[in-house]
């Protein structure tokens, strides 16, 4: 009984000496070549590259559509460059131009008497005159000749005549990003002639695993850090689609570019050298330096960065130093092994 008693204090302080080392003096480290290394703090971390695309979401492209069949469109801009508000994009020929300015002249016509007849005929309705039947056939047909009349005269807004180029230059009606429409066959009425997406609109889009999707903050393409500002609440086979803040132009990303980008999640960690680091046991340990001492510190490691470890962050370690150079040698002298 004696025997396993004195066997199992000694397997404690054996134990309790692997896990709690002394501080050490720089002084016992006699002529150890020192250095040491400030900790960072980190607020993220990098995790493995994810596809993404650069797009606007959906509804935030404005579109034009043509009120006439066009036969030819001849583009003065390439698509995805920057364009500004009154801006000539393309010259319309065909038929279908002469065609539209004679049916713009009708609408406009047809609206002008609608709109007499309705304003005459209300104050008839007003006082009884007429009865509701009749006013009901007057106010329609007045709604309808004021629709048709408006989508022309929108598309009529955009249109500058170009009689040496025998056609007319379509304008651009706002400021950003011009995207072509089909421009493989004869563009028939109500068909989609361009888009523009505002500068602002353009974002990454990106799918992020579950996993880690919550606590993305940012995404790094390389040339540029974007923050999420938005993710879908429903997965898609184990990803969730999110998108970042405006692509600045800084970043020289191209509108429909395809890309692997890496997801940064948010973090509250400390940054430190891998050659830092030591084990103690079960424990992993820096030499925080402090004054004239080195004091082994047990330290919980987040993940790797690089030559780093980034680690739990813990009041004692932020804003210190630790010892990055003789740290095995430094070791051995905690061990009892003797120094240099």
């Amino acid at each position: 009984m004696k025997w396993t008693s004195l066997l199992g204090s000694s397997v404690i302080a054996l134990c309790s000496a692997a896990t709690f080392a002394d501080d050490l003096t720089v002084a016992s480290l006699g002529k150890l070549t020192l250095s040491y290394t400030q900790v960072k703090a980190v607020q993220q971390l990098p995790a493995s590259p994810v596809p993404a695309f650069v797009t606007a979401e959906v509804g935030n492209t404005f579109y034009v559509t043509v009120p006439e069949t066009i036969q030819q469109r001849h583009w003065l801009v390439a698509e995805g460059a920057t364009v500004t508000a009154g801006q000539p994009l393309v010259l319309l020929q065909g038929a279908g131009i002469h065609h539209f300015y004679m049916q713009f002249d009708a609408a406009q016509e047809a609206f002008t008497l609608a709109q007499s007849r309705y304003e005459h005929n209300r104050k008839l309705h007003a006082n009884g005159t007429i009865g509701a039947e009749v006013w009901s056939q007057i106010s329609m047909q007045y709604h309808d000749a004021k629709l048709t009349f408006e989508h022309m005269h929108h598309f009529m807004e955009l249109l500058e005549e170009a009689p040496e180029q025998q056609g007319s230059l379509l304008k651009a009606p706002m400021a950003g990003v011009l995207r072509y429409g089909d421009a493989s066959q004869p563009l028939a009425d109500g068909g989609l002639l361009l888009g523009i997406v505002p500068e602002q609109d353009i974002r990454l889009q990106v799918s992020l695993p579950l996993s880690i999707a919550a606590d993305t903050s940012a995404i790094d393409t390389g040339s540029c850090q974007l923050a999420v500002v938005r993710r879908d609440n429903v997965a898609k086979a184990g990803f969730v689609d999110a998108w970042s803040a405006t692509v600045a132009p800084a970043c020289h990303l191209t509108l429909g570019q395809q890309l692997q980008v890496t997801p940064l999640r948010q973090l509250q960690a400390l940054q430190l050298p891998k050659r830092s680091v030591y084990s103690w046991g079960t424990a992993s340990q820096v030499l925080r330096h402090q004054g004239d001492k080195l004091l082994p510190t047990n330290i919980t490691i987040l993940a790797v960065d690089g030559d780093n470890y980034l680690v739990q962050a813990q009041p004692e370690l932020q804003n210190s130093e630790v010892l990055s150079d003789s740290v095995a040698a430094a070791k051995g002298v905690l061990l009892g092994l003797g120094g240099e």
